[in-house]
Order: C-alpha cells, then sequence, then structure tokens
C-alpha cells in the first residue's frame, strides 16, 4: 500500500489505496484506521490521510463511531440483499440502454469475456474479474455516465466485497455464465426488452445464490 507517486493528487491516491485494501480484503471488517500507523507507511501527513478517509465515509467504506474513531465498515447480510434488490433494477436498465447503444468493440470484449468464463478451473479471484469485467463493459456500453458511475463506483464495490466474504456456490457459477451468454446474444439482437428481462433474472437469480450461501455459511 505505500510509494507515493510524484505528480498525483495525495488525497486522491490514498483514498484509492485505502479503498483498494479494503474492497481485496487486506483491511478487513472491523479493522481500526490507525492514522499515526498510516501515516508514517505512507509517508504523508496527517491532514491528507483524515480527507481520503473521509472520502471512504462518503463511500460507506468505513465508518467513524464515537470513541472508537475510523474503522473498515461491517456490512451485514441483510444491506448486501437490500444492495441486490437496488442493482436489478439498474443493472436491468443497463442493459435495455446498451442494446440500443452497445458497438461491436463492445460485443467483442463480451465475447472475449464469456469465453473466458467457459474455461474450466478458473480460479476464484479470476472468475470473479471476469464477471466484474462483464458487468463493466455493459455499464459502459449503456450510453448514460450517470448510470456507468452508480453500479462501477458503487455497487460494483460492494458487490466484489461480498464476492470475497461469500463464495458462490458452483452450481450458481455455472448458471451464471450461461446467463452472460444470454444476455450477450440479447444485446447482439439489439432486443432491449429482452436485455433488460434476462439481467433483472440474472441479478435476482445472484440474490438467491447469495442468500443461500449465507444460509450455508451460517449453518
Amino acid at each position: 500500500m505505500g510509494g507515493f507517486p510524484v505528480g498525483t493528487d495525495r488525497t486522491s491516491w490514498l483514498a484509492e489505496c485505502l479503498g483498494k485494501a479494503i474492497i481485496d480484503g487486506v483491511l478487513k471488517p472491523g479493522d481500526k484506521l490507525n492514522e499515526p500507523k498510516l501515516s508514517r507507511q505512507f509517508g504523508v501527513s496527517r491532514a491528507p490521510l483524515r480527507e481520503a478517509i473521509g472520502r471512504l465515509v462518503g463511500r460507506r467504506l468505513v465508518v467513524r463511531k464515537p470513541r472508537q474513531g475510523a474503522r473498515v465498515a461491517s456490512l451485514e447480510p441483510a444491506e448486501f440483499i437490500q444492495l441486490f434488490h437496488v442493482r436489478e433494477g439498474l443493472e436491468g436498465i443497463s442493459a435495455r440502454l446498451a442494446a440500443t447503444h452497445i458497438g461491436e468493440p463492445e460485443l467483442a470484449a463480451l465475447d472475449a469475456i464469456c469465453e473466458a468464463q467457459r474455461a474450466t478451473r478458473l480460479e476464484e479471484a479470476a472468475s470473479l474479474e471476469l464477471d466484474m469485467s462483464f458487468h463493466h463493459s455493459i455499464a459502459r456500453a449503456s450510453g448514460s455516465p450517470l448510470l456507468s458511475s452508480l453500479l462501477c463506483e458503487e455497487f460494483y464495490t460492494f458487490y466484489k466485497i461480498m464476492r470475497r466474504r461469500y463464495r458462490m456456490l458452483p452450481r450458481r457459477l455455472e448458471a451464471a455464465v450461461s446467463q452472460h451468454l444470454a444476455i450477450r446474444d440479447a444485446l447482439r439482437a439489439r432486443d432491449s426488452e429482452l436485455g433488460e428481462f434476462l439481467m433483472r433474472r440474472h441479478v435476482k437469480g445472484a440474490r438467491e445464490a447469495f442468500e443461500l450461501a449465507v444460509s450455508s455459511a451460517r449453518g
């Protein structure tokens, strides 16, 4: 997490480094963000560090509690489920818009992602990155910067945290790849209604699989 690059905005760099550490699980839920320690680690003063932590509070990755300071947010399964419900609507809109805006380069990128996902014995980390790439590509192809920002910078961040905490069951991963292929085909056919329907069903299936994964973890 160290090594401040010359010519980079210090606060933005710190927020990016700390945010990545949280998303990747280096900083775990409930971990205290010790300002003196982090200041020494990154070789920065406390002022930009506090501002960076403030930005992460705004992104809901960090929480401040009285007499406890700043800590990595500990999202409960119920909160992830709520995010799934909102994401279902936003991703459905994203797919509907993408069906009319997506170009051949973006379709070719989806082809490559789907082919890679069909490879056998993918590591969990590789599988997650491909899944994220698929959804990021469609969000960007929607033609809506606002929608793309909401999904890529907000919802997919929490989804990645969730996936690192709760592994998807193998049969869900197989179903997801099949559903990605169907969504890609709908976008290639410029079928907005089908694209939205399939994406909503896909996200709903992911939510149901998450609920099952949580239940299995508790059992």
